[in-house]
């Protein structure tokens, strides 16, 4: 059997690092050595939760269908991994930490059957499959994301200028931001949910976000005019407004891993996130956004 354990700290709040690393499928997010990972099944993270990993070691892909076998909200939770030639057990334990919290990884990956004599050799694989885990893990949790929308100067295709977050008016508002042009089909994929969530609720916006660098803005008119010649209706161009800006910058006060995939945030009228999301749809994301809307203390001033 091989054994790996260790320790990372995050200025992340713990109640925020153990709901993202108890959603299993998270783990394509951080982790090297995944190459798909899906939660499976539409209920909340618990006892039972299942999710379908496939993971690449030694140069070969391998499924695996992890369990939760034990789950102490907001502190603990273990998961048993099992195909026809290994069987993985990993623990995540959270706990509070001087501005944010400690992560302890812990996990076992024993060899079915016969295969049970290359132990030793499994044991050195693990450690260096295990390592870039945690630096992927580190990585994405060693940095806190910021809480507050930066001050955004835009125009919409409508011809009406805009100033975030100070034109916010709804209580919350959802931001996709784009940064090229094939990921409007991303964003396509967002934009039947949230429409009509937006429809439902009074206390709700949507806004689209084309990023574009500032070396682009004496093409605006050219761009925009494109933009909204090839936007069907009246109101899908009222919800589109265009940056031209500096992208890296946005990217980094966004809180955004990169210009690979769009962006979607929740905000409150005050432009504190309350949520982000990245890619294209998913049940699991739309469900996370969702409950974020219904969070306690979401206005402003709230704690």
């Amino acid at each position: 059997m091989a054994h790996y354990t260790a320790s990372i700290e995050t200025p992340r709040p713990p109640a925020e690092t153990f709901a993202y690393l108890s959603d299993f499928s998270t783990t394509q997010e951080w982790d090297p050595g995944v190459v798909e990972a899906q939660r499976i099944g539409d209920a909340p993270v618990g006892e039972g939760t299942e999710f379908r990993l496939v993971a690449d070691f030694l140069g070969r892909k391998t499924a695996l269908t992890y369990r939760i076998v034990a789950f102490e909200p907001g502190k603990a939770v273990t998961l048993r991994g099992e195909n026809a030639t290994v069987v993985s057990l990993d623990r995540i334990t959270v706990e509070p930490s001087d501005g944010g919290a400690r992560v302890t990884y812990d996990a076992d990956l024993a060899l079915k059957g016969p295969l049970w004599i290359a132990d030793p050799l499994l044991g050195l694989a693990f450690d260096r499959v295990a390592d870039r885990a945690l630096e992927g893990l580190r990585a994405t949790l060693g940095t806190r994301q910021p809480t507050r929308l930066p001050r955004l100067s835009g125009r919409s295709l409508d011809g009406h200028h805009h100033r975030l977050p100070e034109d916010l008016r709804a209580q919350h508002t959802f931001l996709l931001a784009a940064f090229r042009r094939e990921q409007q089909a991303q964003v396509d994929e967002w934009l039947p949910w949230l429409v009509d969530l937006e429809e439902r609720r009074a206390d709700l916006a949507v806004y689209e976000l084309p990023v574009l660098s500032s070396a682009y803005a004496p093409a605006r008119w050219f761009i925009d005019g494109g933009m909204a010649r090839g936007v069907g209706t009246d109101a899908a161009r009222a919800r589109t407004i265009t940056l031209y800006t500096d992208v890296g910058k946005v990217v980094r006060e966004l809180g955004l891993s990169g210009t690979e995939a769009i962006g979607v945030l929740l905000v409150d009228r005050s432009g504190r996130v309350l949520a982000r999301e990245h890619g294209g749809f998913d049940d699991h994301k739309a469900a996370r956004l969702a409950a974020a809307i219904e969070r306690p203390g979401d206005e402003p001033g709230g704690p």
